[in-house]
């Protein structure tokens, strides 16, 4: 089974988490309920795929992130590492990996 990197960031009860492999989003009050809600959307989203045809499958599995949303994600990332080195002002950003059994 192979796994897909996702992102999360936020602070003290403001969460969100992005799983740019299939443009999946969620919000949380932590890193731990936005990790488990990413894996049970990873989870859900490849099995409602798995339903499909083949042609609409092989389009949902091939699904991505448009790409102003992945650069905003780098930014944030980087900005992220960048503040933490500097001053400690309770944003932080995470990347985490999702077992994905497409």
């Amino acid at each position: 089974m192979r796994e897909i990197v996702c992102f999360a960031h936020g602070r003290a009860g403001e969460w969100e988490g992005i799983c740019l492999e299939f443009d999946l989003a969620v919000q949380g009050s932590s890193f731990n309920e936005v990790q488990e809600a990413l894996e049970e959307a990873v989870r859900e989203y490849i099995a409602a795929a798995r339903d499909e045809d083949d042609t609409t499958r092989a389009k949902l599995l091939n699904r991505h992130a448009p790409l102003l949303v992945e650069l905003a994600w780098t930014a944030r990332v980087l900005r992220s590492a960048w503040r933490h080195r500097r001053a400690r002002d309770g944003d932080t950003s995470a990347s985490f990996p999702v077992a994905c059994p497409a």
